[in-house]
């Protein structure tokens, strides 16, 4: 009875407050919202390399399996993606409601103007269909087409035949599977890879036949012609030169191809961004468009970062200055505007022998230099910019040096065992070794008592003079020396103690201030515009230990 009434008490308080009541579709306003379908595709595979396994067992070529892949991937490492003409989609978002005009994240952006999202081009295979046909063109970055390639070394795992890669590809997550075979008929090296698409469900095969003593340094055809399958476009050539200037860093779509003077790197086709980077000068970036069959040459001039910097250079002959590889100009060069920092100044005239010195320009000072030219060749008298005589450099006779250690010290050891030796011979010559033996044989035989003692004394007198003369040619070193522990000098000691020094000299002579790299990276060189923020980079210094 107590929950009847309750019931009725709460339904005259629910009719005495009214309350709008709203089925789901006007409580969402569904009849208004419209989107556009849209399709979010893949964004990145994998590429899975295997160990090769050889036809024929061999243990003592067993290190071609982990070898033939390892050479592989390094020709594959700076793949950054692969092109694929119909990705796969992961999300695919429907049309709803009537006459849809934009897509729901072009609906949330507009009502969020304040936050930043990065813009998708692409948002239905409607604007794919546009891209073959060139109807858009957008940066790799923003196409689907485009998918990063992930690299994971399955070296553990057992090597695949293509027939058993179809299972593994799925369980691994795999999308696409490197392996292979190879045989080896007398030094002939045959290899046969294959490359496995898990969406696709297609095998590619490839073969290379080399040396087996060159089989690495021979491997760039094989491993060219995977990388070419793998980035799923044609190729043209690309050629990047920067008005002279060498060592500057070349960039497309954030992909690093080398330095200038940069000459027949492959390039999947289409549109691209270029980068070109250099220390000291700004960034230069620009869209260009790679065609088939028609090779890409591109020259830009880098415009110099100047400060407040300065240099003057005078020389007894007239000379090419550089500061790195920036030619400045010929001697003499006065209030020569240059970067601010650490840098390599290098003169440079035919007939004479090139001349380097280091320099640390500071900002509102002059830096002032004078430099005797001496005639020669440079690329035979002073091929290394460290020559000491010839083309001998400091690491040379630092070698050398070490050598006379090490052959003075098997001289010293030599003389010592000789030494042991002189008195190891006398031992079993002497007989009368103690008092008892010299009295027992004086009492048995008095008149040869004199002449035996003379004889014995003798040996003993030789063969000590022997031990010493050997012993003070080699001299002691203080962890033989068991009395006190201390340095005795002797010819091969002391020529030892100074081929040592003449080693640590003549490496020390060699740490000039070229040992030292100095230079500046970008971060991400793909986002680099005209006057960069020192946050937008890093600079870092290198000493390169030259043993």
């Amino acid at each position: 009875m107590k929950h009847k009434i309750s019931a009725f008490l709460l339904i005259l308080g629910l009719l005495g407050n009214t309350f709008p009541l709203f089925s789901i579709d006007d409580y969402y306003n569904f009849p208004n919202q419209s989107y556009k379908g849209s399709v979010s595709f893949e964004t990145n595979r994998t590429l899975c390399i295997f160990p090769f396994v050889g036809i024929k067992e061999d243990p003592t070529k067993e290190y071609l399996m982990k070898g033939i892949p390892s050479v592989l991937l390094s020709e594959l490492r700076n793949l950054e993606y692969t092109y694929v003409e119909y990705p796969r989609k992961n999300i695919v978002y429907h049309s709803f409601g009537d006459n849809p005009v934009s897509t729901l994240q072009e609906k949330i952006d507009s009502e969020s103007p304040n936050v930043k999202r990065k813009r998708k081009e692409i948002n239905d295979e409607r604007d794919l269909d546009d891209l073959r046909v060139g109807k858009k063109q957008v940066s790799p970055e923003k196409d689907p087409r485009y998918v990063k390639i992930t690299i994971k070394q399955m070296w553990e795992k057992k090597p695949l035949s293509p027939d058993e890669a179809f299972g593994v590809a799925t369980k691994l997550g795999c999308d696409y599977i490197l392996s292979g075979t190879f045989e080896i008929n007398d030094n002939s090296l045959k290899i046969k890879a294959f490359l496995f698409d898990d969406y696709e469900g297609k095998t590619f095969p490839f073969e290379h036949q080399t040396s087996v003593v060159r089989a690495y340094q021979e491997m760039g055809p094989l491993g060219e012609s995977i990388r070419d399958k793998l980035q799923g476009k044609e190729t043209t050539f690309v050629e990047v030169s920067a008005n002279g200037e060498e060592g500057a860093l070349v960039y497309l779509d954030g992909i690093y191809l080398g330095k200038t003077p940069l000459a027949n790197k492959k390039f999947p086709i289409g549109k691209r961004s270029l980068f070109v980077f250099k220390e000291g000068f700004f960034p230069y970036k620009t869209d260009v468009l790679l065609e088939k069959g028609k090779k890409f040459q591109f020259d830009t001039k880098l415009s110099i970062k100047l400060s407040n910097s300065f240099i003057s250079v005078t020389s007894n002959v007239e000379s090419d200055v550089y500061l790195g590889i920036q030619y400045l100009g010929k001697t003499p060069i006065s209030r020569v505007s240059i970067p601010s920092g650490m840098n390599r100044l290098r003169l440079s005239k035919e007939g004479y022998i090139d001349s380097f010195r280091g320099i640390d320009a500071k900002d509102g000072e002059e830096t002032i230099i004078d430099i005797q030219m001496r005639e020669g060749q440079t690329d035979v008298y002073y091929k290394n910019k460290q020559n000491v005589f010839l083309d001998h450099t400091y690491k040379d006779f630092t070698t050398y040096s070490i050598y006379g250690a090490l052959l003075f010290y098997a001289s010293y050891a030599y003389l010592n065992y000789a030494s042991r030796q002189a008195y190891s011979g006398a031992r079993s010559q002497v007989t009368l070794t103690d008092a008892f033996a010299i009295n027992s044989f004086y009492q048995n035989h008095p008149d040869e008592f004199l002449f035996w003692y003379y004889t014995q004394n003798q040996i003993i007198d030789d063969a000590e003079s022997k031990a010493k003369s050997l012993k003070r040619m080699a001299g002691t070193l203080p962890m033989e020396n068991r009395k006190d522990r201390q340095l005795v000098a002797g010819p091969m000691v002391i020529l030892m103690g100074l081929m040592l020094v003449s080693a640590a000299t003549f490496y020390f002579l060699g740490l000039d201030q070229e040992t030292l790299e100095i230079g500046y990276l970008p971060v991400n060189p793909a986002f680099v515009s005209q006057g960069q923020s020192a946050i937008e980079g890093y600079g870092y210094m290198q000493f390169h230990l030259r043993y």
